[in-house]
């Protein structure tokens, strides 16, 4: 494995990112900014946590790990139901700007994938501002690279993400399939070590950096402001600020779907990834869901949320590599 850059230090030997690693803050948050950060995490906790109330108890069965140092460096786990032929895991990454949220928040809503045969890893990550990019999707690689050496059935993974996590699923299949695009990333990450991507699932993804910056969606300059610094706000950018996958030039995908609320803000980030893998003759699914608004896959419950789970189940059927019997 590579030594990676001096200064830093590889605290696992198997991919974990350094610690101190925060190269994309060399412009503090301005004052306006901290408070569209404070203000988010305190309505989005509160909104989240109103939410898992009402859900009642936390789904039996999911078994918490830790893949790295860090206080958020960890998963869940909950395994296929019985009567299903073992098949890839589902690797899913919550969403919340990069800078909120938490991996317990989707527990009811992921039942649906072990229901169907799909053992499931929820992962948490270090998030921003605090540990701004690349820190999380670093972390992202180590959990994956943790994954394959523990489990067999992540020998190889589907990806999965909503909003943020949706950007750091298709990220981090990109890096998984380049060993250029990874070493921009992670110089310390051993590409080998990665599962083979059998699909990646953008849930309403943070796809495209510029058309969001156009759309004027209240509190985003704050929120790419705290993942990758101020010069992630500028219309062109160097590798180090390439957070979206637009961002980026690939010759290999792995089959992609997409999915989006026909109502929501930053539905044209999905239209445009969509558009531009299809032109580049990448498999892709394209769909948007009637009357859906931004987080409908976590909430409310409603027909839309029902689709969407068919449809993410008909899509990992289709691109589910064949495995021993469980």
């Amino acid at each position: 494995m590579p030594n990676g850059p001096p200064g830093g230090a590889n605290l696992s030997g198997s991919g974990l990112p350094p610690l101190s690693d925060s190269r994309t803050r060399s412009n503090p948050l301005t004052a306006a900014q901290h408070l569209v950060v404070v203000g988010s995490r305190l309505v989005f906790g509160a909104l989240c946590g109103t939410i898992r109330l009402l859900r009642g108890a936390h789904p039996r069965d999911w078994r918490t790990l830790r893949y790295g140092l860090h206080r958020e460096e960890i998963l869940d786990y909950h395994a296929a139901l019985p009567g299903f032929a073992r098949r890839h895991a589902v690797v899913f990454i919550h969403g919340g700007g990069w800078m909120m949220g938490t991996k317990d928040f989707y527990s009811h809503d992921l039942m649906f994938l072990p229901e169907a045969g799909y053992p499931v890893f929820n992962i948490e990550y270090p998030k921003a501002p605090e540990h701004p990019h690349p820190r999380p999707l670093r972390a992202l690689l180590a959990a994956l690279i943790f994954l394959k050496r523990s489990f067999p059935e992540a020998e190889g993974v589907h990806l999965m993400g909503d909003s943020a996590g949706g950007n750091m699923a298709v990220m981090a299949a990109l890096l998984a399939a380049d060993e250029t695009l990874l070493k921009q990333v992670d110089p310390w990450c051993d590409p080998k070590k990665l599962p083979r991507i059998a699909s990646v699932t953008s849930i309403y993804g943070v796809l495209d950096r510029t058309s969001l910056m156009q759309s004027k969606v209240p509190g985003l300059d704050a929120m790419f402001a705290a993942y990758a610094g101020a010069q992630a706000l500028t219309e062109s950018v160097g590798p180090e600020h390439a957070i979206t996958p637009m961002d980026l030039t690939f010759e290999r995908h792995p089959p992609c779907f997409i999915a989006c609320g026909a109502n929501d803000p930053i539905l044209k980030s999905s239209e445009l990834y969509a558009t531009r893998l299809h032109a580049e003759g990448h498999k892709v699914i394209f769909k948007t869901y009637t009357d859906a608004f931004h987080g409908f896959f976590s909430f409310p419950e409603g027909e839309s949320k029902q689709v969407l789970r068919q449809d993410i189940v008909g899509f990992l059927e289709f691109h589910s590599a064949a495995g021993p019997a469980a």
